[in-house]
């Protein structure tokens, strides 16, 4: 019995070592047993795998890593430095990355392994693919929204074609994100992914940047020449933003690499072809601008092939709270402080402000909040002076706004107490389902019981409001 008991204890001050260890690595860490069931996780993994701790640690490693000999190193008990495994995130994307196994004994007995991932040192002459990688991926995009929704499943769809692209949509949207998640999310993910900015590049350079040039093609040229944005981006994606901004002259010559496939350094005579994906972006009313002359029409039907539009935030808010509580997290952790809550006058502000920044806007009010607000309660005082200006019912005290806190997206307009709550619950089964597990969880998010959740619909149905 004192054997047993003494077993224990070591096992308990194990996992207590462990816990604390975990903490203090900067790479993503898993903990698993024999079985390669994850009882352990670090904050960096749950960002990587972009995945809860509870959804982690109910996950075994065939789950979540590629190759499936991982789990048979692990239960061999023996260290090993440097495997090359396949990490898969949520979204289903694989990321190569090479683990480190530590097994972890107790009465030399292997009883679990810790698991550290570090991603792979390029090899030397790569410098294109560390300059050139994307960041994000579809689970990026954020929202339940049905427009975004809508947009998520036609870019995975397209993402695995080689077809031309046009993102349009307002300053702040997201149009970058958006091409980087089609990028890696397309049978190029492993190629480069470069970017150009057509209104940032002055014009008399946009055309070097963009196409290339020889040796002593103009004073200061580069000796040796210098590849263009399209040469860079074989084998991968090309993305241009802001082409509305591109001088006329130059989309006559874009238009022909466009059906051509092939560039021309500026003053070079070979015509190098180019494999390269092009996505376009831009903000500007196209069509107007070829009534004024100042697009060309061939080019806007060799962009538009595939158009996607991205909505603005204004047309959108009930992502509002998944949105801001990613952000809230995302300041909080980055910059070693606690999350904070809206109150109720805030939120209300939020839902009919116009947001013309959009998600960039959003962004920024959400750091400034965090960085600013002293307390775990944010009222109209702590917001920034631009969104404050135009506030309505300024006198208005600001209350906490409990439900906020539950996962769930919601307007808070102004209701009695039975049409809030009727609303409430409607909005939860309309983001869970209604399933018996999708009642369960919108019950959870409500802070209700399950019991109390049904006795509501039983009368909500009596009274024909909605169904069961």
């Amino acid at each position: 019995m004192d054997t047993i008991e003494q077993l224990k204890k070591e096992r308990k001050k194990l996992l207590h070592e462990v816990e604390a260890l975990l903490t203090m690595i900067a790479t993503p860490v898993l903990v698993v047993d024999r079985e390669g069931a994850v009882i352990h996780t670090n904050t960096v993994a749950e960002n990587v795998w972009r995945r809860s701790p509870i959804t982690l640690m109910n996950k075994r490693l065939p789950e979540l890593i590629e190759p499936a000999k991982l789990l048979k190193l692990v239960q061999q008990g023996k260290p090993v430095k440097d495997f090359p495994v396949q990490i898969i995130d949520a979204a289903g994307i694989h990321h190569p990355y090479m683990c480190r196994i530590h097994p972890l004994y107790v009465n030399k007995h292997v009883e679990r392994a810790v698991l550290q991932f570090t991603q792979p040192v390029l090899q030397q002459g790569s410098e294109r693919d560390r300059k050139y990688t994307t960041r994000y991926t579809f689970s990026d995009i954020r929202g339940n929204s049905p427009a975004i929704t809508e947009l998520k499943v036609q870019a995975q769809q397209v993402a695995k074609s080689d077809s031309t692209i046009l993102i349009r949509g307002e300053s702040g949207t997201g149009k970058e994100v958006l091409a980087q998640a089609i990028h890696a999310a397309s049978h190029r993910m492993k190629g480069p992914f470069v970017a150009l900015n057509c209104a940032a590049i002055p014009e008399s350079l946009l055309e070097s940047e963009l196409f290339g040039y020889e040796e002593g093609a103009f004073t200061g040229a580069k000796k040796g020449g210098k590849p263009g944005r399209f040469e860079l981006a074989r084998g991968g994606t090309l993305f241009l933003d802001e082409i509305g901004d591109m001088p006329l002259f130059l989309q006559a010559k874009l238009l022909r690499v466009l059906q051509e496939r092939r560039v021309e350094r500026i003053g070079g005579s070979e015509s190098i072809p180019v494999d390269v994906r092009v996505i376009a972006a831009t903000h500007k009313d196209l069509e107007a601008m070829i009534a004024k002359q100042q697009f060309r029409e061939d080019l806007y039907f060799r962009l538009n092939v595939i158009p996607l539009y991205i909505p603005p935030l204004r047309e959108r808010k009930e992502d509002l709270y998944g949105l801001v509580d990613f952000y809230m997290k995302k300041f909080a952790d980055r910059l070693g402080k606690e999350t904070k809550r809206l109150s109720s006058q805030v939120w209300k502000k939020f839902y009919e402000y116009h947001w013309p920044g959009n998600i960039r806007e959003l962004e920024n009010i959400i750091e400034y909040i965090v960085n600013l607000e002293i307390g775990d309660l944010v009222t109209m005082s702590s917001l920034p002076a631009s969104l404050r200006e135009n506030a309505e019912n300024e006198n208005g005290t600001d209350q906490p706004l409990s439900v906020w806190q539950n996962k769930t997206t919601l307007d808070p307009s102004p209701l009695k107490i039975e049409e809030t709550e009727e609303y409430l619950i409607q909005q939860a089964l309309r983001r869970f389902g209604t399933s018996t597990e999708g009642k369960r969880k919108a019950a959870e998010a409500l802070g209700i019981s399950l019991a109390t959740l049904y006795r509501r619909l039983q009368r909500y149905h009596r009274e024909k409001k909605f169904s069961k």
